[in-house]
């Protein structure tokens, strides 16, 4: 099991004793401030706050003329159609959508597109259908940007337009208000769906409307959904919006935090993304979008619980599903030659695949063989394919490599979806694969895990727990905090939760560290069995069991460790207890590099340029 290596960005020491006397903070979690670039107090303070910025709503795109084309068809009496999309992003926006437009008494409807039978975005059929049945005016959310021809024929059909949208436009945006960050010179552009039909609503009710704090529950869960990144303003949503879900009128919420095995009291963005999100998804994947529209909207408990039984049905076959084609995929895998499985990307292909979950696996596959990955599901016509990435290899440039294999591509760097016929997969195999052997490094095969502070076992404490979790809601551009303890020893080891996963104990030294669980680290427990130490990175969190609380080790990754860690600490330790004049003049300098005094706090000896390349030395000397 390749467990890759890890890596620290530098800090300064001076930075981070400022920052934790300004704002009352240990120094481990100001040095996790600082290496995440809050090295000004007042910035760092205004992170933790994580109040929602005043960014202006009109700054958006063409926010005005937006306002004044649905004031404007509402006051005729209009009828007006939410065109959405059919992931959670999608599904919340046009909910969103509704209830502002209700609030201005708009008569409203909406529609959600069918994965499978029209697929993304605006289709011409459906705005033919719009036309014919006298709706008024079209608000696209979450989608809408490139249908340039589809915007054209609404309005030769006598319908107004109004997109809003958050993904990038084309070479020329659709002849109507165009409402999203990549218009006007609005100061965030990393805002989801939702977050845009937000800022609409601020326009149309006013910042303070009472009724739109009551729906940030609905933007703090598609803001974690759409995996955007969770700063700046994204931040302020989620952190309001995890208030406003706590306690939730919304029955459909509730009912959904229910069959989640969600605790109103204690959700976090981890519940949303893992647990609330998959379940709104699983609808839109197996062609059920409405489902997941009407549980959000519905006011009646009765009618709640029931759409949300079924989208927890949906989730299990969706989970059903999923495993299945991740089994066939690893199995292939497995069973190709040395030579294939060493190639730097892989694709693979099943006619019987369900389009709709392939994405998923692909990620799992990611995350499994560290390499490009590419899955294509068999359907009529066109086969469809969605592609995951790493660091490093621009997916959406690589499918640009090969566009003479696909029908159409389109995404990004890390994510991105194609469709190809199947008598072209072949070569699109090859073509991929060979660019992914040409591009992908070997350093970039091996797992690096960004470690955020390195520490002591003393420091692993309640309240370090609790400060860290200030840095939450985490997600997209801020990661859970991720400690390092080094040259640590595992002791108590078992296998629990079905053998699926370790718990354990962790000593630093002659000191007890804690308690810790690995998930899904199952098989490898006669491995950490073994005598030896380890460099642990993980998660620190307060463990709730039966009325107690306690600070617990959430492993990320476990490093072998360099058996001479703890020769040479207990050398430096002996050396400190010597007069200067005495001290090996290697230990003077990292005593140095540590700042290390009278009154001085206790860093930790990796920090410290000189050990690093001592602990290195002596592990080549032994080798050699």
């Amino acid at each position: 099991m390749n467990e890759g290596s890890w890596t620290i960005r530098s800090c300064s020491r001076d930075e981070a004793k400022t920052l934790a006397a300004a704002l009352g903070l240990s120094e481990a979690t100001a040095s996790v401030l600082v290496r995440r670039g809050y090295t000004d107090p007042g910035q760092a303070s205004a992170f933790l706050e994580g109040g929602i910025p005043e960014h202006d709503p009109f700054r958006l795109g063409d926010m005005q003329a937006a306002c004044e084309a649905i004031r404007g068809a509402v006051a005729a009496g209009r009828r007006i159609c939410v065109h959405g999309d059919y992931d959670a992003d999608g599904i919340c926006a046009t909910v969103l959508a509704v209830l502002v437009l209700r609030e201005l008494g708009a008569e409203v409807e909406w529609h959600l597109p069918s994965r499978f039978d029209e697929g993304y975005g605006v289709r011409s059929e459906t705005v033919s259908r719009l036309a014919d049945e006298g709706c008024g005016l079209v608000l696209t959310v979450d989608c809408g940007i490139t249908a340039v021809a589809e915007v054209a024929q609404a309005k030769a059909c006598g319908l107004d337009v109004v997109v809003t949208d958050h993904h990038r436009p084309g070479s020329e945006p659709p002849a109507c208000p165009v409402v999203g960050p990549y218009g006007g010179d609005y100061p965030f552009p990393e805002l989801c769906g939702t977050g845009v039909v937000w800022k609409l609503g601020q326009a149309l009710l006013g910042a303070d409307s009472p009724a739109l704090q009551t729906h940030l529950d609905l933007v703090a869960l598609a803001t974690v959904a759409d995996v955007v990144p969770l700063l700046d303003e994204n931040r302020g949503l989620v952190i309001a919006g995890l208030r406003a879900l706590a306690t939730t009128q919304k029955p459909g919420l509730r009912e959904l935090m229910r069959v989640a095995r969600v605790d109103p009291a204690r959700v976090d963005s981890t519940a949303l993304g893992f647990r609330l999100a998959p379940r709104l998804n699983a609808a839109g994947r197996l062609g059920r979008p409405e489902a997941a529209l009407e549980l959000l909207l519905t006011e009646e408990r009765e009618t709640a619980a029931r759409l949300a039984a079924q989208l927890e049905e949906l989730n299990r076959d969706r989970q059903t599903v999923e495993e299945r084609i991740l089994r066939a995929a690893v199995d292939e895998v497995e069973s190709w030659p040395e030579a294939r499985r060493a190639r730097r990307g892989y694709v693979l292909a099943g006619e019987d695949w369900h389009e709709g979950v392939i994405g998923i696996v692909a990620s799992r596959l990611v995350e499994r063989y560290h390499r490009p990955v590419v899955l294509i599901a068999g359907t009529d016509g066109d086969w469809k394919g969605s592609g995951r990435s790493i660091a490093g290899f621009d997916l959406v440039a690589a499918l640009g490599e090969c566009a003479g294999h696909l029908d159409r591509f389109g995404g990004h760097a890390a994510a991105a979806g194609l469709s190809v016929r199947p008598e072209n997969v072949a070569g699109f195999t090859e073509a991929f694969e060979r660019l992914a052997d040409e591009t992908v490094g070997e350093e970039d095969l091996r797992p690096a895990t960004v470690v955020d502070a390195l520490v002591h076992g003393s420091e692993l404490t309640l309240e370090l727990a609790s400060e860290l979790a200030r840095l939450a809601p985490f997600g997209l551009g801020n990661p859970n905090v991720t400690l390092l303890l080094a040259g640590c020893e595992l002791s108590d080891l078992s296998a629990v939760g079905e053998g699926k996963h370790l718990r354990f104990r962790v000593r630093d030294g002659d000191r007890d560290a804690g308690s810790a669980i690995a998930f899904g680290f199952g098989a490898q427990l006669d491995r950490y069995r073994r005598l030896g130490s380890y460099d642990l990175a993980f998660r620190l969190e307060e463990n709730h069991w039966n009325g107690t609380v306690a600070p617990q080790l959430v492993v990320r990754r476990v490093f072998d460790g360099n058996d001479r860690y703890a020769e040479l600490r207990e050398w430096l330790k002996a050396q400190w207890r010597l007069a200067e004049s005495l001290r090996d003049p290697q230990a003077r300098t990292i005593f140095a590099e540590l700042g290390l005094g009278q009154g001085a706090s206790k860093r930790h000896l990796l920090e410290s340029a000189s050990f690093r390349e001592l602990l290195e030395a002596r592990a080549l000397a032994r080798a050699a």
